[in-house]
């Protein structure tokens, strides 16, 4: 299985650079999502992600006032990103561990298709297990 067979499936939102923790949060529960994309400024910016447990070990746990916080200081910048859709799934479970994330993000050129999860790594695995076996997924 290819990386552009699994990133398919894969879902992404994306938040301005300027969001609050309480934007962020918001944006995460009414898109049933535990990650955001945070947008570049500009052309010379980077993206970055925000995941549930950077705000639950960061501004959660200290305290802060969420609705006046910014969301940059939690964010993780530059992203983790792979561009060659081709690649065997073993290769993205390689840069997970080399990077030590569980999540990267995948681009085709400038377009951003989405995050690629260590979940979505399992579930490509498993399914090639049992295709390969013969079961019907």
């Amino acid at each position: 299985m290819e990386l552009r067979d699994i990133v398919s499936d894969s879902r992404h939102v994306k938040i301005k650079s300027s969001a609050t923790v309480s934007d962020a949060l918001v944006s995460m529960i009414e898109n049933k999502t535990d990650f955001l994309l945070i947008d570049r400024d500009g052309p010379s910016d980077s993206y970055g992600i925000v995941t549930r447990w950077d705000l639950v070990e960061g501004p959660i746990a200290h305290g802060l006032d969420l609705p006046t916080t910014s969301i940059m200081p939690y964010a993780r910048k530059p992203l983790v990103v792979m561009n060659n859709l081709d690649l065997d799934v073993k290769w993205v479970a390689k840069k997970m561990t080399n990077e030590g994330v569980s999540k990267v993000a995948v681009f085709d050129g400038e377009n951003f298709l989405g995050f690629i999860s260590d979940v979505d790594v399992l579930k490509a695995v498993a399914h090639k297990s049992k295709k390969a076996k013969g079961v019907k997924t």
